[in-house]
């Protein structure tokens, strides 16, 4: 792997605005919040390969074993040089995403198969990347050979670019329709079908110009360790989640994955909070059955005895929320690839529900729009072969002139319909906050443009 450092003062949003009007402008966003989630933020464009496969695929995640064996191999031939930077064990080789349509369930193949649906798995791969050490300061270009570097760094000596949009007015599915779709799940709940299920509602607008411009408004609004923008040449898709899916390193066999579940607005009283958030019965009942699921789904892939739980119902904070979070931990078995790992716990137990399976027939039943890519998971494939995937929520794709975004919470049979409708508002403010932002920015710089207009023409001389 070629290194080599940059400027201190290199920073992710300079760079972004530099790359923007590049194909396959990719950055992994982190805030420097922790050494293990937040100390690398990653950025890239044009794409040297895309990889995909689809839902009716007979099995979408095999691309993935494929990927992160290419991935090893060129790390291991790749000439290494002496400077400091990120490890290879971190340094992203394939970025992209998974849909939540990527699951192998017979009743969602149809949803997946809508013209405007995302690929089941996609990911481009990148020769060369900006990496920036939010904890030391330091800016770095890491790539395959010198000469992708070069190029990179070419391409950052384009001036950088103010990216401009307009998004409509945001327009909510009907608060009548989810309520009923909540109270169907609740009965599905009281008959024993299930324990619980995470159900969303989805949000639109119309979007015309950069997609960067929303993905800077919502960074605003969300510092976040794990977020994430990504070009893939139809769509534009912007998370800002906290929540980690999976990290597997592969040369360890360490298996890792955070559930979030459990939510609360914050006021500024964080201690009473955390107080209210990790007492709160209904949110523990939520939580502890993630725990269950995820422990069950890693035990499908681990060696016997070292699944484990070091992390239990931590409170973390963020710009607006508060999160339960634990930590569910394994040793996979040496055989296991990125395929079965994928196949083992996706979607996501905590975006889907207990048991699981039946979960999601629920979802498909009560949900009118496929979810594509939000609650699917989004990352990539490290330079030694292992896998770095986040939950997609608090995720918008803009794509054809819309911009879609879904928010959604967990239901159980202590829920009460009006505050899981508050819950989406809640998980939907990032959106609606920037959506405002940058129409209040637009209709600023329009009034400030006519007025200079009007001035421009009130000094132009007569024509004769």
């Amino acid at each position: 792997m070629f290194v080599q450092e940059l400027p201190a003062e290199t920073s992710p949003e300079a760079v972004a605005r530099v790359l923007c009007n590049r194909p396959g402008l990719a950055w992994l966003d982190a805030e420097g919040s922790s050494a293990s989630e937040g100390r690398y933020s990653f950025l890239g464009s044009d794409p040297v390969e895309t990889r995909l496969s689809v839902a009716s695929d007979p099995s979408p995640f095999a691309l993935l074993d494929e990927l992160c064996g290419a991935a090893t191999d060129a790390s291991r031939s790749a000439p290494q040089t002496h400077a400091s930077g990120p490890p290879a064990n971190i340094v992203p080789r394939w970025i992209g995403y998974i849909s939540y349509e990527a699951k192998s369930e017979r009743e969602s193949r149809a949803r997946a198969s809508h013209p405007t649906a995302p690929p089941a798995v996609f990911f481009a791969r990148y020769d060369a990347l900006i990496a920036i050490d939010h904890l030391e300061g330091r800016a770095f270009v890491v790539a395959e050979s010198a000469l992708a570097g070069q190029h990179l760094r070419a391409r950052l000596n384009a001036p950088p670019r103010s990216p401009e949009a307009r998004i409509g007015r945001v327009v909510a599915a009907d608060p009548a329709q989810h309520a009923a779709a909540i109270a169907r799940a609740l009965e599905h709940i009281a008959a024993g079908d299930i324990y619980q299920v995470n159900l969303a509602r989805v949000l639109r607008a119309s979007y015309a110009g950069d997609a960067l411009r929303l993905g800077l408004a919502m960074r605003e609004q969300s510092p976040v360790p794990l977020g994430f923008f990504f070009d893939d040449g139809q769509r534009s898709i912007i998370a800002r989640t906290m929540e980690r899916f999976l990290r597997w390193q592969r040369a360890e066999r360490t298996l890792l994955t955070r559930p979030i579940k459990g939510t609360l607005a914050r006021s500024g009283q964080d201690a009473l909070e955390a107080h209210a958030l990790a007492g709160d019965p209904k949110e523990r009942a939520e939580h502890s059955m993630i725990i269950d699921l995820m422990r069950n789904d890693l035990s499908r892939v681990a060696e016997l005895g070292t699944v484990q739980v070091p992390e239990i119902m931590a409170v973390e904070r963020y710009a607006k929320l508060s999160h339960l979070v634990s930590t569910v931990i394994c040793t996979t078995r040496s055989e296991v690839g990125a395929r079965a790992i994928l196949e083992a716990t996706f979607p996501p137990g905590s975006v889907t529900g207990a048991p699981k399976e039946r979960a999601m027939q629920i979802i498909d039943a009560l949900e009118e729009v496929p979810r594509g890519v939000y609650t699917g998971a989004v990352g990539y494939l490290d330079q030694s072969g292992g896998l770095s995937l986040a939950v997609a929520i608090r995720t918008a794709t803009i794509e054809a002139g819309e911009v879609r975004y879904f928010a959604g919470g967990g239901i159980v049979e202590a829920s009460i319909i009006e505050r899981e409708l508050d819950e989406t508002v809640l998980k939907a403010q990032v959106f609606l906050d920037a959506a405002e932002a940058l129409r209040s920015t637009t209709d600023e710089r329009s009034a400030k443009t006519e007025a200079e207009t009007n001035v421009a023409l009130s000094q132009a001389p007569l024509l004769r």
